[in-house]
């Protein structure tokens, strides 16, 4: 009897296991029958959606169609070009701030670099004439050459001390005008010098 009962219970397992596959099988079957279906129903849908339009068109004259076709692309063709133009007067605006704040940094640079040079200038004269007395001249014609101002007082100088003396005393006068004015250029330009 054991035997009988291990083969039953054996082959109950195996009707189980079959069971369950073909009902899993049968529930896929199912669903593949369902989407079909829907498939198939939105399918006739769209071939008598596609009915309907071919009578209405049929109806209606190909020019009047192909007329609201182009006055469709008309108006969409007038929105982008508006669009177009709004965007390029809003760049045209940028551009013109653009150019002014470049225009205005362009003439404080301008501005700044000749001031620097003017305080290059200054500094080449406040730093000859706290070097020791042997200077060479060299140095001191290098810095008049670059300087305008100082350029002026050498030619003066140089005159004054070329000119042939008339009296002694006219040569000690000449002297003592030029001291003056080259004391008065120096101190003017230690004066604007920052401290």
């Amino acid at each position: 009897m054991n035997l009988s009962l291990d083969t039953i219970l054996t082959n109950a397992r195996e009707l189980v296991s079959r069971l369950r596959r073909d009902d899993t099988t049968a529930d896929t079957a199912v669903s593949q029958a369902q989407y079909v279906q829907e498939r198939i129903l939105s399918m006739k849908q769209y071939g008598d959606d596609l009915a309907e339009l071919n009578d209405i068109s049929s109806h209606r004259p190909k020019t009047a169609i192909l007329y609201n076709i182009q006055k469709e692309n008309r108006l969409d063709i007038q929105d982008k070009s508006s669009k177009i133009h709004e965007i390029a007067s809003v760049m045209r605006h940028a551009i013109s701030i653009d150019d002014t704040h470049s225009a205005s940094q362009d003439e404080r640079i301008n501005a700044l670099l000749l001031e620097n040079r003017g305080l290059k200038e200054i500094l080449a004269v406040h730093e000859t004439m706290h070097r020791p007395k042997p200077t060479s001249t060299i140095t001191l014609e290098s810095t008049v050459a670059k300087s305008p101002i100082l350029q002026t007082t050498t030619t003066t100088i140089i005159a004054q001390e070329n000119s042939p003396p008339s009296s002694s005393s006219s040569s000690s006068s000449s002297s003592a005008n030029v001291t003056p004015d080259l004391t008065t250029i120096i101190s003017s330009t230690q004066q604007d010098l920052p401290s």
